[in-house]
């Protein structure tokens, strides 16, 4: 009876610790989550603007190739298509990105958002673990089943440890 009595405060601070622990897991995966989308709609801009820029590029080589053109309108035309594909200072200092710039921006952005997602993946992952253990530590705390709680216990190890894992493979 007494050594059931030091052991019962046991399963309430694990249960309260692994509560925590599931949060925390949580707000991580829903962070990763969020960094995943923005930087996919980021990627998504900026491809928007690669596009609209090649389009322009395409009209002014066009342009440029028409017979019969003024050599002054040529080589502007041929300037701005080596701005837009290099990018140029406006006014005030201001610097414009151009399609090759911008083109490894979308490259970054996309392996950027592939890797939130994964990190996300893997929190879900942990975060799944800990659920089951909570789960298990309930029926071992109505049952009172030793092995539930040992099962438990395993089962949030290695979630958090599936978490860890990913968020290093991951960063």
């Amino acid at each position: 009876m007494e050594q059931q009595a030091t052991k019962a405060p046991r399963l309430p601070l694990m249960v309260a610790g692994l509560a925590v622990l599931l949060v925390i897991l949580h707000l991580g995966t829903v962070a990763a989550q969020r960094e995943s989308l923005q930087a996919s709609m980021a990627a998504s801009d900026a491809n928007t603007m690669v596009q609209s820029m090649s389009a322009r590029e395409t009209v002014l080589i066009a342009h440029a190739n028409q017979g019969g053109l003024d050599a002054d309108v040529r080589s502007d035309s041929l300037a701005q298509v080596q701005r837009l594909r290099q990018g140029s200072v406006g006014g005030q200092g201001m610097r414009s990105a151009g399609i090759d710039e911008l083109e490894a921006r979308v490259k970054q952005l996309r392996a950027q958002a592939e890797a939130a997602a994964d990190r996300s993946g893997w929190l879900g992952l942990g975060e799944t673990g800990v659920v089951l253990a909570l789960l298990l530590l309930a029926f071992a705390q109505m049952l009172g089943g030793r092995v539930l709680v040992w099962l438990g216990g395993a089962l949030a190890l290695s979630g958090v440890l599936a978490a860890v894992v990913g968020v290093l493979l991951t960063a």
